[in-house]
């Protein structure tokens, strides 16, 4: 079974994450499956980026994210928009909403190639 959980990286107190895909029974900072965002505590407000495909690309198999991850997520909007996934919309439409890109457009283009 895979979770998605932080990787700890960066100097003594100057803490840093990844945010990662591994199996459950890998080490804190051991072998991962893939590499998916960045989590930086340090400034006020703290940054992260989650790539949004990925991360409900493996949500939707089984991934489960550890405490701390799913708070990221749910603050990115990531958790919504995986409720409405299984309810039946499309990855690449809910993916190009958190993109900000309107779905209508990128039709729109793939029809007149």
């Amino acid at each position: 079974m895979l979770r998605i959980r932080l990787s700890r990286t960066g100097k003594k107190k100057q803490a840093s994450y990844r945010v990662v895909v591994t199996e459950i029974t890998a080490k804190r900072d051991g072998r991962i499956v893939e590499r998916i965002g960045n989590y930086d505590p340090l400034p006020d407000p703290a940054i992260f980026t989650i790539k949004e495909d990925r991360a409900l690309y493996y949500l939707k198999n089984g991934a489960q994210p550890t405490d701390a991850v799913a708070r990221l997520l749910v603050k990115q909007g990531t958790m919504d928009r995986l409720a409405r996934l299984h309810k039946g919309e499309s990855l690449e439409a809910l993916v190009a909403e958190y993109n900000g890109v309107d779905i209508e457009m990128i039709n729109s283009l793939g029809e007149e190639e």
